[in-house]
């Protein structure tokens, strides 16, 4: 664990009107002198990395020196930086230390904090600058990359309907018309739905062999970490090529919802099966009340596994993907074939997931950042594969 000390003109602590009693979750906001910033802070549970090489920074970096029309009005202007933390030790007034674990640290604001240190490395900042600086403590490991994924989701969701706009998801929306849960699936940012557009382009680039090659040298892990890139990819090909990068997996998409589900739903049973006890998992969501909808395969059920521990054993089935001679995608064997598989190694993959599991702390926002993870469980599937095939001589 890791203290960090911290410098506020005023800082107020907010217990959290849902989950203050039963958590201990608790906000902490704080208005930081932007010079006396501590250096140091971790970008883990961000989603995305940093770029203050963006035009829109310029004016943030204006605003930051006072090159504005109205001085000292940085922390007006701008949304500040939110950060997770273990807990927050009050010194006195105008001194807080922040203590850290592993996966903690800035969830959103990071261009905001990228900015300030490196623009003070290079010049003086005003003495009259503030930052806002909110830091939530007690927030269970598996929240922290929803709350991450929900602040930072303002220009993948711009972006999406951007493209929605520009009948860019005409030939996804083409394909699953006729489908059940077509009506729960949103386009842009002002539709309902469970799953978005974001999401079934990152299943889909799980599956993409062009761009990651069975050879196995790279893996899609931008398919859970970096959803922005995953945006960003299918609109330069939408923009330069018309999809048709994208739409080679057109072919197997409903295919690869189904497969989501059926790996989502089974994990628990295969983790069983594999030797593991059968109780609470935590990679594994559980709901008492209101089961959770498995919308690609019809079903509900009261556990549902973690989207991080989730999308590497779901790309661990890219080994089963071989392309026509047109180029288009399409499954070794048919899909058949890949449930087959899933129903023989599954135990084992799901055995590697909860080790992996306790090596991280239980954390399934780190399984899914974990390439050697995502390559093992590749391999795995098609090692198995392979032996099938030998076996049938």
């Amino acid at each position: 664990m890791t203290a960090i000390r911290f410098h506020a003109r005023y800082a107020r602590r907010v217990p959290d009107p849902i989950f203050g009693e039963s958590h201990s979750m608790e906000r902490h906001v704080l208005l930081c002198p932007v010079r006396v910033i501590p250096e140091g802070l971790s970008f883990d549970p961000n989603a995305r990395t940093p770029n203050i090489n963006r035009a829109v920074y310029k004016k943030v970096r204006s605003s930051l020196l006072d090159d504005c029309p109205s001085p000292g009005t940085f922390h007006l202007k701008n949304k500040g930086i939110t950060i997770v933390a273990q807990r927050v030790k009050k010194i006195n007034d105008n001194e807080l230390d922040v203590y850290f674990d592993e996966g903690h640290g800035i969830v959103d604001g990071g261009h905001t904090y990228d900015l300030i240190v490196k623009t003070r490395a290079s010049q003086e900042l005003p003495e009259k600058q503030f930052v806002k600086v909110e830091i939530l403590t007690g927030l269970s490991a598996s929240l922290i990359p929803e709350v991450a994924g929900g602040l930072n989701t303002s220009v993948q969701v711009q972006d999406m309907s951007l493209l929605d706009l520009g009948d860019a998801f005409e030939w996804i929306k083409d394909e699953l018309r006729d489908e059940p849960y077509f009506q729960r699936i949103a386009w842009s940012e002002n539709d309902p739905g469970e799953f978005d557009a974001r999401d079934l382009l990152s299943m889909l680039t799980c599956f993409d062999v062009v761009t990651y090659p069975k050879d196995g040298a790279i893996h899609p892990v931008i398919a859970y970490e970096k959803k922005a890139e995953v945006i960003k990819r299918f609109k330069a090909d939408f923009e330069t090529n018309s999809g048709e990068a994208f739409k080679r997996l057109r072919p197997i998409l409903k295919d690869i919802l189904r497969l989501h589900d059926i790996i989502g739903l089974g994990f628990k049973a295969k983790h069983t099966e594999s030797g593991g006890r059968g109780g609470a998992l935590k990679i594994v969501d559980h709901r008492e009340r209101k089961p959770f909808d498995f919308l690609f395969i019809g079903q509900q059920d009261h556990h549902r596994l973690q989207d991080g521990a989730l999308y590497p054993l779901l790309a661990a089935f890219r080994w089963m993907v071989e392309q026509d001679a047109n180029g288009a995608f399409k499954w070794k064997g048919g899909f058949q074939a890949v449930q087959k598989s899933w129903d023989n190694v599954g135990a084992k993959l799901a055995a590697m997931t909860y080790e992996k599991a306790l090596e991280v702390g239980r954390n399934a926002d780190a399984i899914g950042k974990s390439r050697p993870h995502w390559a093992a469980l590749f391999q795995t599937v098609g090692f198995a594969d392979l032996m099938q095939a030998q076996a049938k001589g």
